[in-house]
């Protein structure tokens, strides 16, 4: 079998688009990236490591289960050595999440062809979910990585029987049980495939199909070994979980909501627009008959892990089954799968025009672009990617990939907690009417999501956003061990890890940090007295709201503006045009 890494002159131009494809990839996972203030899940792992030792993480999932051990190890890590920043805490996503868009393709390439492959590139590099998760520092990028690298690797394995695809088809499929435990499902896949064509080779008469794969002592070896490895990383850590939490708060406690099921494809198309997505699923089951009939025991691994992610989250009923976007990213191995499947079905289609009606080879590969770019435009990246943008991980954005509504902000949640247009204060189109680039901070702000409205007031006052927090919250001694609710307040988070862990933070500043906040050249601190609608009833003002009030009167004298809802305190020139100062008033 050919190398599929090695380079020779003859794929020259399957290298250079397979480049332009990785270069898209990494733009669309590192635009504004530097900007993004950490929102809703991506606090667990920040927060559960705080004063925990490696042999306690080792054997501990947070409560409820919330995070993965490599990355909680990952995390204690650098608040051990260099401290926390936002790109750092991503990083794993990020690799992992480029590794999709260069290591998938050359794999697939001998078993859907080069164009193929290459339409398969584009897809993977613009798809808003492997995006997502690209950017946000919890496991579900490795998820989708290490899930279709079991597959690949197993394709591989059973069809030229080299030693090689076995240790990464093991290694990948520990790695992706390791980060998550519903990748069992991934690995359930490729084993069942492959047991079935060991089986087929055994059975009488015509029903017996010809030897194929590697010995079935070996492929049973290698399953010994995935679940030997597996239990011994993830069985304390479970029996821990079984005792207390996992149980009780996770498994067996969601309730299914129709519209949300099907949602899902619609995530996974990754377009809102009805006949794009329709259009997607149409060339993924065009790409699905394609696949069973050139390899049918290829095909059917793919197309086995649909109901047996069916089957498991009816199983499982994991908390949150009611979102779409929980129930995606359990399967989220079906999103590389699908696109694969799309690929083939836009090259078997593109085929199939070119014998009907002479279509050259330029024309199907301006068709194929044409197709991707349609996708990509009609989905949330470009009403997500407007510079500045410091939420766009906010549930907003990615729970759903319908065109916003600006007139209400996210309405995910209780109706309660939506905040109308004409409820906004009016200091944010001030801001917009002066045209510049200085940005404010923000202050308070809460974790989850639901009850975060700054990414709202952002679409009116066109300003980058810092978030303002405070560390001496007496609220932080009331938070549970080890876990965060999404109305947590920033300030009781960072109460407990600042006392512990060096931050290096560049989307949140201190507020009592005045020097830095000039230094940055923020024009204005914004303080919310009280959120509108009913955001105010979710969680009382933090203990600091009133000190802070305060020492920004005192140091800043009166506020700019002021109404029922914030007060807005003008900062004045940067660093190097004035005097700095500290708000200490207690």
């Amino acid at each position: 079998m050919n190398n599929p890494f090695r380079w020779n002159r003859s794929d020259l131009v399957f290298r250079v688009t397979l480049g332009f494809a990785a270069a898209l990839g990494l733009f669309l996972r590192l635009f504004l990236i530097f900007d993004q203030v950490l929102l809703d899940d991506e606090w667990h792992a920040l927060y559960y490591v705080v004063g925990k030792s490696p042999g306690f993480l080792l054997t501990h999932f947070a409560i409820p289960g919330a995070t993965c051990i490599p990355l909680n190890l990952y995390t204690w890590l650098l608040g051990a050595t260099v401290g926390y920043s936002e790109i750092l805490l991503r990083l794993p996503s990020l690799i992992c999440g480029l590794a999709c868009v260069i290591v998938f393709p050359l794999l697939v390439r001998k078993f859907i062809g080069a164009r193929a492959s290459i339409i398969f590139s584009f897809l993977l590099a613009c798809s808003p979910l492997l995006i997502f998760y690209s950017r946000n520092c919890r496991p579900y990028s490795a998820v989708a990585l290490f899930g279709l690298l079991t597959i690949i690797a197993a394709v591989h394995w059973l069809e030229t029987r080299r030693s090689a695809w076995g240790i990464l088809y093991a290694a990948s499929a520990i790695l992706a049980i390791y980060f998550h435990l519903f990748s069992i499902v991934t690995i359930a896949a490729a084993s069942l495939i492959g047991f079935v064509v060991h089986i087929r080779a055994r059975l009488p008469g015509n029903l017996k199909g010809e030897p194929f794969g590697p010995p079935l002592r070996y492929w049973v070896a290698a399953h010994l070994l995935i679940a030997v490895i597996s239990v011994a990383l993830v069985l304390p850590a479970l029996i821990h979980s079984a005792q207390t939490t996992l149980f009780k708060d996770v498994a067996l406690k969601g309730i299914f909501d129709l519209k949300a099921m099907l949602e899902v494809p619609v995530l996974i198309s990754g377009t809102g627009q009805i006949v794009l997505a329709s259009l997607f699923w149409t060339l993924v089951c065009f790409g699905a008959v394609v696949q069973c009939r050139c390899r049918p025991w290829f095909g059917a691994m793919l197309l086995v892990l649909v109901p047996l992610h069916a089957l498991a989250l009816w199983i499982s009923r994991p908390d949150c089954a009611h979102s779409a976007i929980v129930l995606t990213r359990y399967c989220l191995p079906l999103v590389p799968v699908s696109l694969l499947l799309a690929a083939c079905g836009i090259q078997q289609l593109l085929e199939s025009l070119r014998a009907a009606t002479n279509l050259r080879p330029a024309s199907q590969g301006i068709t194929a672009a044409a197709t991707v770019a349609a996708l990509a435009a009609a989905g949330p990246l470009p009403q997500c990617y407007v510079s500045p943008n410091a939420f766009t991980n906010h549930s907003a954005y990615q729970n759903r990939y319908s065109t916003l509504d600006w007139r209400h902000s996210y309405d995910g949640f209780p109706s309660t907690t939506i905040i109308r247009a004409d409820e906004v204060s009016s200091v944010y189109k001030r801001l917009a009417g002066h045209r510049r680039s200085r940005p404010i901070v923000e202050y308070p702000m809460m974790l989850g999501d639901y009850y975060n409205p700054f990414y709202y007031y952002q679409h009116f006052h066109h300003r980058p956003v810092i978030v303002g927090y405070a560390t001496h919250s007496t609220n932080a001694l009331a938070l549970a061990p080890g876990y965060v609710f999404g109305n947590t307040y920033v300030d009781e988070a960072m109460t407990v890890i600042a006392r512990e862990q060096t931050v290096n933070f560049h989307g949140m500043l201190h507020m009592d940090d005045l020097a830095g906040m000039r230094a940055r050249g923020v024009e204005m601190i914004v303080i919310h007295k009280i959120f509108e609608a009913q955001l105010c009833m979710v969680a009382p003002p933090p203990p600091e709201l009133e000190r802070i009030r305060i020492a920004c009167r005192q140091l800043l004298g009166p506020p700019e503006f002021e109404d029922e809802h914030v007060e807005a305190f003008r900062l004045g020139p940067p660093a190097s045009e004035a005097h700095s100062g500290a708000m200490t008033v207690r």
